[in-house]
């Protein structure tokens, strides 16, 4: 005798085609704007960089279970060698493409005004552009975090435009991370020759800083 099993019904059937397709397109857009992400940022840090870099963001599997200390990486081999691609994190990520698709709007009015980084991701915004800084001048093979950290200072406002920002407000997201944030990295973040007229000083004949 042949048993008759029920059959799933036509209405869960679609349900779960409807879902598919839903995470399917998803994971589709995701991807494309992650990758657009990672070729903007790719070209600004290639400038930095003086050669052909690459920028690697996490896709939705490292957003959801990634965890770092640090915002961006490069490795170096033995010799100081840089590798040819950062890996910056899903925050500052995600803040860099939010700027560079406008939607750091009051953030950067507020920062421009204030030289702070005021506004809801006011903080989060400013750290971002120093991250792709920071981290493609170590892709230019400066190992050093101090001298690497106050050259990115000096890029800051260079990188916000590119990424979106006024002229001046570039300068105001420097200043912020300047006069805040750098103040609070650890030690070999930071240096007293980081300064106007130091041997830091990327423009030694320019007084503004950075």
């Amino acid at each position: 005798m042949t048993r008759a099993y029920p059959s799933t019904p036509l209405w869960v059937k679609l349900t779960i085609a409807a879902l598919l397709t839903i995470a399917l397109a998803w994971w589709i857009a995701d991807r494309l704007d992650r990758r657009g992400n990672e070729r903007r940022l790719g070209a600004i840090a290639s400038e930095i960089a003086g050669r052909d870099v690459r920028v690697s963001c996490p896709g939705p599997v490292g957003r959801l279970i990634g965890w770092d200390i640090v915002e961006g990486s490069v490795r170096f081999d033995a010799d100081g060698k840089p590798a040819d691609e950062t890996k910056i994190r899903k925050q500052s990520c995600a803040e860099l493409d939010a700027l560079a698709e406008g939607r750091r709007g009051q953030e950067l009015e507020c920062i421009g005004r204030t030289a702070i980084a005021c506004g809801r991701n006011g903080r989060e915004t400013v750290m971002a552009v120093d991250v792709i800084a920071h981290e493609a001048w170590h892709l230019h093979g400066v190992i050093d975090e101090a001298e690497t950290e106050c050259r990115s200072l000096q890029t800051m406002a260079w990188v916000a435009q590119r990424l979106g920002a006024t002229a001046e407000q570039g300068r105001a997201m420097a200043q912020a991370q300047y006069s805040g944030t750098y103040n609070e990295m650890p030690e070999q973040y930071r240096s007293g020759a980081c300064a106007d007229g130091g041997e830091l000083d990327l423009r030694p004949d320019d007084k503004r800083f950075p």
